[in-house]
């Protein structure tokens, strides 16, 4: 990697993907100490954005290869990470005590915004899936999460939140196997 743009390009990549890691392991920390109470859900949901981040924050690399950047190029590139920071201070953000809501109430409150910016993350992988002509089992796999997400971003029905939890779940164990073999 010679090229000083790309060095930049990196550095805000990986900028903004540290600030949505530290801000997910801020909030788990206050849900392991207990000073902060979510519903189980809620903090399912928490637990499988911080695995998304360490996936991102691990490509980094991948970024080090390309060449020839332009502010536009620069700006659909970041616009992924920008996305799921946007889902994560979503999902980290507390309920007002003040309010009284339920926790799940104010979870499936936030659920609609935060399936949607998970959605448009999933169709900006598959965007550069298409640009770098890597498409394959995971694109089509990515393709399918970003359905179920806006399946769960339409839904208010606690189960099917609860199934799609486990199902994005058991799709990124599947998907680190298949990275590491």
């Amino acid at each position: 990697m010679d090229n000083p743009t790309t060095l930049l390009v990196a550095i805000m990549y990986v900028t903004i993907v540290a600030t949505g890691l530290v801000n997910l392991l801020m909030t788990l920390s206050d849900i392991v100490a207990a000073r902060r109470k979510t519903d189980p859900l809620h903090t399912g949901w928490i637990v499988i954005l911080l695995l998304a981040y360490l996936g991102f924050f691990w490509e980094t690399t991948a970024i080090l290869d390309i060449e020839g950047w332009d502010f536009l190029s620069f700006l659909c590139f970041i616009s992924g990470p920008i996305a799921l920071l946007f889902a994560t201070n979503l999902i980290t953000a507390s309920a007002d005590p003040d309010e009284g809501k339920m926790l799940d109430e104010y979870y499936f409150e936030q659920s609609a915004r935060f399936f949607l910016l998970l959605a448009l993350v999933q169709a900006w992988i598959v965007g550069l899936d298409t640009i770098f002509a890597a498409i394959g089992f995971m694109t089509w796999l990515t393709v399918f999460t970003g359905l179920l997400f806006v399946v769960l971003m339409l839904s208010k029905n606690y189960r099917i939140h609860v199934g799609g939890l486990v199902i994005v779940g058991l799709a990124f164990v599947f998907r680190t196997i298949l990275l590491t073999v």
